[in-house]
């Protein structure tokens, strides 16, 4: 399935991401559980720098068309990866943004 970012706002941090060396904006899970004190969003799969793309997954794509691998929740999780925040791809859905200590 093909997926677009949703609306941006100013008071959204940014990665890198290095599949497409595109720029992803996404909500910190601070400012979610203001936006969301009672859950009510879905998240659908993680965007990771960490973790190697395959054919056939889900995508996000850029304004600039470029391609943003979606990997299956859990698939980035180490000692060393954490939940940033989240990328919104739809009406209350997104996608986690993984970090690592690890630089890529």
């Amino acid at each position: 399935m093909i997926y677009r970012f949703y609306e941006q706002c100013n008071n959204m941090l940014q990665m890198k991401e290095r599949h497409s060396r595109s720029v992803i904006h996404y909500y910190p899970k601070e400012k979610m559980n203001e936006m969301y004190p009672k859950g009510g969003y879905e998240i659908i799969g993680e965007i990771s720098n960490v973790i190697k793309k395959y054919t056939g997954q889900d995508i996000v794509l850029t304004d600039s068309g470029k391609h943003i691998p979606i990997f299956p929740r859990g698939s980035a999780r180490n000692p060393l990866e954490w939940t940033a925040g989240y990328a919104r791809i739809g009406e209350n859905i997104y996608v986690a943004v993984i970090r690592s200590v690890i630089p890529c």
